[in-house]
């Protein structure tokens, strides 16, 4: 996760395999959603189930994690009755690629949404301690207890990119709070069954998903529909059990390796294959070819250019800073990506070079507009 273009290993000698692990959001390296960044590696561990050792479901634990009970209507009911909105938004990281809080500002203007995270601001919880971030991180029970009361949870990932799903989506799950899901467009095919999140995407407006909200809030019957999957056999999705069942890591599992010891093994495992085919090519003088280059693909990341969270990108003024921010930095991660690739080919030895190629690259751009 922490690689960055200009701090690559060169030479990149040609016996040489790179492997990615890159368990994080997109936001995090954008150079890896470029084919110039992701195809300089072998080997990937991404979010992305096309990668070469998938991480998809790293934030969940098992389907028994999604089967916990919830806190009943009857008490959800009570805690609106105190004053408490139908939503709630936790969030202290601002300022992202998809650009949440512009549109969770935006809804607020429809429907109560209490928000006690540092982004918008509006409401404080109960307790000190439950207000140490490091506590809201976790799973700690007071902390679970407080939030489950809550009948919808704004579940809005920092990035978008298809596979990318965080604890922001499970947690609500295992509490029982329906998720208000903005982030993977392929959400849906890891959903337990056909009605257990409300996609933002779904919805003309946040006016149009705030009356929605407002109508199962009201509407008991409805709202438990959606959470129908945590009744016995109520997890209808095979595809994600089966996921569940093959993946050969664990999470929060002593018994099964983690997800990093897998990858490695994974790639020892490839490694000891190609270096057995080469010698079967050197051993025949060249009657057996030579093992062609396994390269990481686009849709190993591929993830695209960030939008603004309500609205488009023409309404937003120039001096807006998340334009400036995030726009810049995708199409910048290209060059890079372009960058090192040159580096590469041309047998570059010294990192300090990279801003040089960077300099070429951006001479190269200015000249073609």
């Amino acid at each position: 996760t922490d690689f960055r273009a200009y701090e690559a290993p060169l030479p990149r000698l040609p016996h040489q395999t790179w492997a990615l692990f890159h368990e994080e959001s997109p936001m995090n390296n954008y150079v890896l959603s470029h084919s110039p960044g992701i195809r300089l590696f072998n080997y990937t561990a991404t979010f992305r189930r096309e990668s070469d050792y998938p991480l998809t479901l790293q934030w969940l634990p098992g389907a028994g994690y999604l089967r916990a009970p919830a806190v009943p209507l009857a008490e959800k009911d009570a805690w609106r009755r105190k004053g408490y909105g139908p939503v709630l938004y936790m969030q202290s990281h601002c300022d992202v690629p998809s650009d949440r809080d512009r549109y969770v500002r935006e809804l607020m203007k429809y429907i109560q949404v209490d928000s006690y995270g540092k982004c918008l601001h509006n409401r404080e919880l109960p307790s000190e301690r439950l207000r140490d971030t490091s506590t809201a991180t976790t799973e700690d029970s007071e902390f679970m207890t407080f939030i489950a009361r809550y009948k919808f949870h704004l579940a809005l990932e920092n990035a978008i990119c298809d596979d990318y799903m965080t604890e922001k989506l499970w947690r609500p799950m295992h509490l029982g709070a329906v998720p208000v899901y903005r982030g993977s467009p392929a959400v849906r095919d890891w959903m337990p069954n056909n009605l257990s999140i409300i996609l933002i995407d779904d919805f003309d407006s946040p006016q149009e998903l705030a009356k929605y909200l407002d109508f199962l809030d009201k509407n008991g019957e409805e709202y438990l529909k959606y959470l129908e999957y945590k009744n016995v056999g109520g997890i209808k999705n095979q595809f994600l059990l089966e996921s569940l069942e093959k993946r050969e890591w664990g999470v929060n599992d002593m018994t099964l390796p983690n997800y990093l010891n897998g990858f490695e093994c994974f790639i020892c495992d490839k490694e000891n294959t190609r270096v057995k085919k080469e010698q079967e090519h050197k051993k025949s003088r060249g009657r057996i070819p030579a093992p062609r280059p396994h390269i990481a693909q686009f849709k190993h990341m591929g993830c695209p250019m960030p939008t603004p969270g309500f609205g488009s990108v023409q309404d937003l003024s120039e001096g807006d800073s998340w334009k400036e921010m995030w726009l810049q930095d995708y199409w910048q991660s290209l060059d890079q990506g372009e960058a090192l690739t040159a580096m590469i080919h041309r047998n570059e030895s010294h990192q300090g070079r990279f801003w040089d190629y960077m300099h070429e690259i951006f001479l190269k751009r200015t000249r073609q507009h």
